[in-house]
């Protein structure tokens, strides 16, 4: 990035920030069904736009130097930006996952590494006069100068985005798991779009602190080439994610098949007696609950409705999802057996597979959710004469 005032490489960093922008003033105006999904996507967006605008400031060889005239307060404004990446990321990828995502006081622990960003910048850079300030950016002396601080910094700058990247994908591989354990549930994301995200971004991340490393101890030509490809990964993740979201993905709420707005019309209605009573007949008496295998459209297509109008419903009258709905039954199912002496004999995980569960994991969770105690404990509650 060392010539001519917006080279070419300038330019991409520009493209970058500008198509960054126009990204997020888009997921800002359009609802999404996740309150906080949409505003915590723009905020990761611009805070891109923020690091490209950074990096252009400070290894922009020609435009700092016009940027330093302006201000010098402008180098490093958006050192904190580095450090909200990862923990924005990682809000944005659990409330995708998990649809009453909250925020707890707890999640803002994640802000202190910006905050301790902005105290070390104050004391490397921002205190000092001008005169220093220009040798610290303009000649690079803020590495020299902090006794090795400053490369310090910048590595964990860029470890903690590769470790909140690596908690991102984490959380998408336990939801594949816990999908694939209880069949049942109805809670659907884009897969495609997370994984392009947080795996493109996860690579570009990856590559930074390589090369950053690699820098640290092989300094020159390559070290500068490969900082500059990684602008590139960056800028092609980035168009990426504009085509995708533009053309094939709902994540921006885009064309919507006539099914589906037949579905959604539905779901919107008066709740219906004689749905709720299919409903709850294919529950009660025809004991659907018991297949491990049951999923909201094979429930839909016995019930004889729209999967869609079938999750709206359970959803509005009983204030759970459908897995929920039908976990509930089968914790009833095993909590009379558990409580029935002529089992006594019997283990858990026996009683567990015949209510319907799969997975030992799952009973365990929706038990102790419904009941308030482990299966254990409610069988020797019961069994003992003691209250349930």
């Amino acid at each position: 990035m060392k010539g001519v005032v917006f080279n070419i490489h300038d330019v991409a960093l520009l493209l970058i920030a500008g198509e960054c922008s126009i990204l997020a003033v888009l997921f800002l105006v359009h609802r999404s069904g996740r309150p906080f999904a949409h505003p915590l996507l723009a905020i990761f967006l611009i805070l891109n736009m923020l690091v490209a605008v950074d990096t252009l400031v400070y290894w922009g060889e020609a435009v700092r130097y016009r940027v330093f005239h302006i201000s010098p307060n402008l180098f490093f404004i958006f050192g904190f930006s580095y450090f909200l990446l990862g923990p924005v990321l990682y809000w944005y990828t659990r409330s995708m996952i998990y649809s009453d995502f909250p925020f707890r006081r707890l999640s803002f622990l994640h802000l202190l590494p910006a905050v301790a960003a902005q105290v070390y910048l104050y004391f490397a850079y921002h205190r000092y006069p001008a005169s220093v300030q220009g040798d610290l950016v303009l000649g690079l002396e803020i590495f020299t100068s902090t006794d090795g601080y400053h490369d310090i910094f910048i590595t964990m700058q860029k470890a903690a985005v590769v470790i909140y990247g690596l908690a991102c994908l984490y959380q998408l591989a336990r939801y594949r798991a816990l999908l694939k354990e209880s069949y049942s549930s109805i809670e659907k994301i884009d897969f495609v779009w997370l994984n392009l995200l947080v795996g493109g971004f996860l690579l570009a991340w990856s590559w930074s602190l390589f090369t950053h490393i690699f820098g640290l101890y092989r300094p020159g030509d390559i070290s500068d080439t490969m900082g500059i490809t990684g602008n590139y990964m960056i800028f092609v993740l980035v168009n990426s994610l504009v085509f995708y979201s533009l053309i094939y993905s709902g994540v921006l709420g885009g064309a919507v098949s006539q099914g589906e707005k037949r579905d959604r019309s539905e779901g919107r209605g008066p709740i219906g007696p004689r749905h709720l009573d299919r409903i709850r007949a294919a529950m009660e008496k025809e004991k659907l609950f018991l297949n491990p295998r049951l999923t909201v459209e094979e429930f839909a297509g016995y019930v004889k409705l729209p999967p869609r109008q079938v999750s709206s419903l359970i959803k509005r009258r009983f204030s759970r999802n459908f897995l929920e709905y039908v976990n509930g039954y089968r914790v009833e199912e095993a909590k009379r057996s558990l409580a029935d002496p002529a089992n006594s004999n019997n283990p858990v995980l026996d009683i567990a597979s015949k209510s319907g569960f799969n997975s030992k994991a799952t009973f365990n969770r929706f038990f102790k959710k419904f009941a308030g105690v482990t299966p254990t404990e409610y069988r020797r509650r019961c069994l003992s004469g003691q209250p349930g």
